[in-house]
């Protein structure tokens, strides 16, 4: 991949002055003093060999790193532990395909990015499976692809969280709904649970927040094919138990204001408080305004037959949804951070101020659509 516009953006924030050249008429010999000649022949050197830097630069697969590549100073990534760091499913399976298919799927580059030198570069065909079994062929019939990595450990209590998005040209939408592609999600670190959030895009309605764990779960004796995928009781992992009981929609971006080719710059302040639920909440802002607002469940409630420790969030993000339309989706990602205040964001980057964030209210915030999932999962 060509990073040459990354490279000259950088060059051309150097700010350097253009040699003066002083006028025959006013003296002199009419060309430059050999200060300027010294001082231009140095300048020729610089932009060559940072031209030469920037032309040498590879992008790098960073599918299943724990750092995911990133180097000092790099603002991609910030607030995330370094260790255990960060992890990612079906990695052999990825390797695998991006050899047959010579291609990489999640890659760290500097062509186009949203601040700073770099930016992850995420596509996910659907031409055929390069995932875990688990995904590719469940039980209920779904083909799952999943290009995404997630923290390697659990977080609960407030959390702020800054992300950075661009579709490309190149996403592929479907008409159908189930059809949908997330590029974000917080899920839970214990695999009987499924996702608290998602953030979807969808053709009819734009960019979503699916939240399932408003109303909490229902329990299903004896399992189910349907809900949450990888919960289950020790006998038969295929059968889940923990069901969620409603989906709500919210909508952030309609789809007629959904554009392409454009960086998106999300701020979340979420309340995992999965001991006191009238603390729990969940607000967005969408380039510098609150857009959403709801105080309701967020983590799920802690289960007889889970561990309290391993009912945790956790964060995720890059491309996972159907395989079944054999479509293709691609997005880049930047300035991911993540902090306990949102002064650990650094939005002054990207030219917003957590005083103006937070100082904005709005009325809570309604679903556009909402699916009751009891009957769904209880019908004969």
């Amino acid at each position: 991949m060509s990073n040459s516009y990354g490279c000259l953006k950088s060059l051309g924030n150097i700010g350097l002055k253009r040699p003066r050249i002083p006028y025959c008429h006013a003296g002199g010999r009419g060309f430059e003093s050999r200060r300027s000649r010294h001082f231009k022949t140095f300048i020729s050197f610089f932009l060559i060999f940072s031209l030469f830097s920037c032309s040498s630069y590879k992008s790098k697969d960073v599918h299943g790193l724990k750092t995911l590549g990133m180097s000092f100073g790099d603002t991609t990534i910030k607030g995330f532990k370094i260790d255990p760091g960060w992890n990612a499913s079906s990695k052999e399976e990825i390797k695998k395909y991006q050899r047959k298919k010579n291609l990489v799927l999640f890659q760290l580059q500097k062509e186009k990015t949203r601040y700073g030198d770099t930016a992850f570069f995420i596509q996910a065909p659907g031409d055929e499976c390069y995932n875990k079994l688990k995904d590719c062929s469940r039980p209920n019939g779904e083909k799952q692809k999943r290009v995404e990595v997630g923290t390697n450990y659990g977080f609960q209590g407030e959390i702020w969280l800054s992300y950075s998005f661009l579709i490309t040209e190149n996403y592929e939408l479907n008409n159908d709904s189930a059809m949908n592609k997330s590029i974000l999600q917080f899920h839970s670190t214990e695999s009987f649970f499924g996702p608290m959030f998602m953030l979807q895009i969808d053709k009819k309605k734009g960019l979503l927040w699916r939240h399932e764990s408003s109303e909490g779960v229902i329990i299903i004796e004896g399992g189910n094919d349907d809900c949450s995928p990888g919960a289950g009781g020790p006998e038969d992992t295929d059968k889940r138990i923990f069901c969620e009981a409603r989906h709500d929609w919210y909508q952030i971006i309609s789809a007629k204001n959904l554009q392409r080719n454009k960086w998106y710059d999300l701020v979340f302040n979420i309340n995992f408080n999965k001991k006191d639920i009238s603390k729990a909440f969940h607000k967005i802002w969408l380039n510098g305004k609150l857009l959403h607002y709801r105080k309701n469940q967020t983590l799920w409630k802690d289960q007889k037959s889970v561990k309290n420790s391993d009912n945790l969030a956790n964060f995720k993000f890059g491309i996972y949804g159907s395989r079944l339309d054999g479509s293709y989706q691609s997005i880049y990602a930047d300035e991911i951070h993540f902090g306990t205040e949102c002064k650990d964001l650094l939005i002054e980057n990207i030219g917003y101020y957590c005083s103006n964030l937070k100082k904005q209210t709005i009325n809570e915030s309604f679903p556009i659509f909402t699916e009751d999932r009891v009957a769904y999962y209880t019908r004969g």
